[in-house]
């Protein structure tokens, strides 16, 4: 009995032990839905705060692309102001200058040419128009003066014009100058025309004729254009302008070697050869007789003009009526 009584307690020890564990067993098994839900809350969760981070991030890097952006538009708006300014100012310069000489000019041909302006036409429009308007005004002096001055300054300031027409344009004004007698200044504008355009021939010609009506009796040398800065004198023997040796051939671009008693200029493949009062040379390794041997004066050497231009190629003029000569590189 005792032991039908201790087999009935294991039993019953047994069957509380089953059902202890299989209610352990049971409650995560049924609480495992809303475990699962719990995890893909928190996913969710975590993939929104990405999203948003992402979104965040995007609208933060458009926000940044549209202030560059505007700050780019502002300073292409501030440019085109500072430009439109600058032009307006120095059309304002410009229109003032002709405003005031028209305010002094009551030749209705001169006035017209400044008017072109006003209402416009270009400058080389209007230059062109008062040189051939103009052939027959010489009785006032002052307005000439005035009407070519302000002419000038809008030639100065209108960057757009080329450089033929730059010099056409001083040439002419320098010729309505002549035709008041203002030759200092018709020289002035001439030399301009030359600057920017040296191998116009025509332009030395009527700046000879200006040097004539100066009764300028000296030599003058224009070098591409420009007057060297000569130390001594160019002076005329025996028909030949002699020009001291050195800025002669600065000017020309060539360079210049004493060699014993020689003196050797050269510039690129030409070479003159020359002595200190000897009537041979040498031009290119040719024997060349001079009718104006080199000689010193003053410290310096002076060759003949001619002889050196062309031994180097280059081309050389004279003008008679003021004694103006023109060299051109070649």
């Amino acid at each position: 009995m005792w032991k039908g009584s201790k087999l009935l307690s294991l039993t019953v020890v047994a069957i509380l032990l089953l059902s202890l564990v299989s209610a352990a067993w049971a409650a995560p098994l049924n609480d495992l839905p809303d475990r699962a839900k719990g995890f893909k809350e928190k996913n969710t969760w975590q993939e929104k705060e990405k999203n948003y981070n992402k979104s965040v991030k995007v609208e933060a890097r458009e926000v940044q692309s549209e202030q560059e952006q505007n700050r780019h538009r502002e300073q292409e708006k501030f440019s085109v102001r500072e430009n439109v300014y600058e032009k307006r100012s120095v059309q304002k310069h410009v229109y003032t200058g002709i405003e005031n000489a028209l305010q002094h000019v009551k030749n209705p041909v001169a006035r017209a040419a400044l008017e072109a302006i006003l209402k416009g036409e270009s400058v080389p429009e209007a230059v062109y128009k008062a040189k051939e308007s103009l052939k027959n005004w010489k009785n006032n002096r002052v307005e000439v003066t005035l009407v070519v001055e302000a002419l000038k300054e809008a030639l100065e300031e209108d960057e757009s014009i080329d450089d033929l027409t730059l010099s056409e344009c001083y040439k002419r004004l320098g010729e309505l100058l002549i035709e008041v007698g203002e030759m200092l200044k018709a020289r002035d504008f001439l030399e301009e025309a030359l600057l920017n355009n040296p191998e116009d021939e025509d332009s030395y010609i009527v700046i000879s004729k200006v040097f004539a009506k100066m009764k300028d009796t000296k030599v003058k040398v224009y070098v591409k254009g420009t007057m060297p800065g000569f130390d001594v004198t160019p002076r005329v023997e025996k028909g030949r302008v002699l020009v001291p040796l050195r800025a002669l051939a600065e000017a020309l671009g060539a360079t210049v070697e004493y060699k014993d008693n020689a003196i050797v200029i050269k510039q690129g493949d030409n070479t003159v050869t020359l002595v200190i009062g000897n009537k041979k040379a040498l031009v290119d390794g040719r024997p060349v007789m001079l009718e104006v041997p080199a000689k010193v004066v003053g410290g310096r050497t002076l060759v003949p003009l001619r002889f050196i231009g062309e031994g180097l190629k280059a081309k050389v003029n004279y003008y008679p009526e003021g004694k103006v000569v023109s060299i051109l590189g070649k």
